[in-house]
């Protein structure tokens, strides 16, 4: 198996945008969830990857500054083809670790199959609420659970945690707007989203 996220991605780049549909579900369905009425000025996009969101940050909020972010050189060129067209769209190559901490604050930080991979050496949760506005919102869809030790090994080799603590954390660190969890291939996992306020 890859030995560190950056190669997984190095590798799964090419092929990423192709195979994630069976995969991340709720993607979609994420920015539909933030209040109609909230109008964020700068969003960040956390573990952008190819760029899914950014594009639809970019039309959902035209009057916003959004920027990407990833430690995936690879998967920020194929997010870098997709946002030509916006002005108001930057990437960062960097860790998610030195961005959050030399930041401005978002009024907005989205989050998509991202924290599920980082870990939690840095307390990123911690470090995403203390980058929000007083009255920012974080918008999150990722693995929850499984009940299926073997699959739950399986996604570690793969560098995803799946071990179901990461949605009781969210709660915990944020003030909960919205959350809901939704199955997957009759429970093999379950995903959950996540909306919350600083």
């Amino acid at each position: 198996m890859f030995d560190s996220v950056n190669s997984y991605y190095k590798a799964h780049s090419r092929i990423y945008d192709l195979t994630r549909w069976g995969i991340l579900f709720g993607r979609n369905r994420l920015l539909e969830l933030i209040p109609e009425d909230f109008r964020p000025e700068r969003i960040l996009d956390l573990g952008c990857g190819t760029g899914k969101h950014l594009i639809k940050l970019g039309e959902q909020f035209p009057d916003a500054n959004i920027i990407g972010v990833d430690a995936s050189k690879e998967m920020l060129n194929k997010a870098s083809a997709k946002v030509q067209s916006f002005d108001r769209i930057e990437l960062a190559h960097t860790s998610v670790h030195t961005y959050l901490t030399n930041s401005d604050p978002f009024d907005l930080i989205v989050c998509s199959y991202s924290l599920s991979m980082f870990g939690d050496d840095h307390n990123y949760l911690e470090l995403i609420r203390d980058g929000l506005t007083q009255n920012g919102l974080v918008a999150i869809v990722d693995f929850d659970h499984t009940p299926f030790k073997i699959f739950e090994r399986w996604m570690k080799l793969n560098h995803v945690e799946i071990s179901g603590s990461l949605f009781t954390k969210l709660k915990n660190t944020f003030q909960v707007k919205h959350s809901e969890t939704k199955s997957a291939y009759s429970g093999l996992w379950r995903y959950s989203f996540f909306v919350g306020r600083r």
